[in-house]
């Protein structure tokens, strides 16, 4: 009688511990390899969102993302320059060439003049732009305000490359980003009209980036042309949507300042597609494979 009521504890016990172990590998298989990262980073007046669906170390992927930030968070090029700031400031250089002008680096002078309501008759110095033994030649006044966001996420996305993170989303500032979609869903972005609620379109993005500039938005530096030395706003809004996030912005903040017919060219040129706002609304040939129909 005795053996038999031993071995009924005993047997109620293994039954317990067996749920407790099948409840353990549920937690672990679905919950915790499935706990998805947010987190919400805020650097040079913008605020940067990450949303991770990969399996993440949480504390570590943070440590990362702040790291990298934190290296462009203080820019400054008055002494000898590491490789990131060496980087950064060609980079800077090759945006100019590119945009034909549009995007200058050189024109911190315009920028600090035009949000003090200031005229100022901007001449670009990028000619003057060059680096020896690690020290910049001349004394520049550098504007990396609109690229220097972008630039810094890339670095962070390079680092998701590396460590085979592939799903996630990424909201710089209303700026989109995005990777595979994750496992039971896709990621919908939507386009509002400037100054409304109004909802636009609905795109679908996969492994590309989507920018916006409009005349919504508090004073940017990409509203400022170097061109003409000058605060400029010529369409309601603009949307880009290309290959990757520096690519993207570099065009949105072009597109901005050009006319449309300019705009298409360049956009073309990098394979992108691109919209603008107005009373009526343009779009490339390509732009409508990403709105989602229903």
């Amino acid at each position: 009688m005795v053996n038999n009521m031993v071995k009924k504890i005993l047997d109620k016990r293994n039954y317990i511990i067996l749920v407790v172990i099948i409840i353990l590998f549920i937690w672990i298989l679905f919950f915790n390899e499935k706990k998805i990262y947010m987190e919400t980073f805020n650097y040079y007046g913008e605020t940067i969102t990450y949303k991770i669906y990969d399996k993440v170390n949480h504390k570590k992927i943070t440590e990362e993302i702040n790291n990298i930030y934190k290296k462009y968070d203080d820019i400054d090029l008055s002494g000898k320059l590491d490789e990131d700031k060496k980087t950064l400031v060609e980079y800077g250089k090759i945006l100019y060439y590119k945009t034909d002008g549009y995007i200058d680096v050189t024109s911190g002078k315009l920028l600090e003049n035009i949000k003090s309501d200031k005229e100022y008759n901007f001449k670009s110095e990028i000619e003057k732009v060059e680096i020896k033994e690690n020290k910049l030649v001349n004394d520049i006044d550098f504007n990396f305000e609109n690229i220097i966001g972008s630039y810094a996420t890339n670095e962070v996305l390079y680092y998701f490359k590396q460590n085979d993170i592939k799903k996630y989303i990424v909201s710089e500032d209303g700026d989109i980003t995005a990777g595979d979609y994750y496992d039971k869903g896709e990621y919908s972005i939507s386009i509002n009209k400037p100054n409304s609620d109004e909802v636009l379109y609905l795109i679908n993005l996969e492994n590309k980036s989507m920018a916006t500039r409009n005349t919504v938005s508090k004073f940017k530096s990409y509203m400022v042309n170097p061109k003409t030395s000058k605060k400029e706003s010529k369409y309601d809004g603009v949307v880009v949507i290309a290959d990757d996030n520096l690519t993207a912005n570099m065009l949105v903040n072009s597109l901005y300042l050009m006319d449309m017919d300019e705009g298409k060219k360049l956009v073309n040129d990098y394979h992108a597609e691109a919209l603008w706002i107005n009373d009526e609304i343009t779009m490339t040939e390509g732009f409508d494979k990403y709105i989602k129909n229903n």
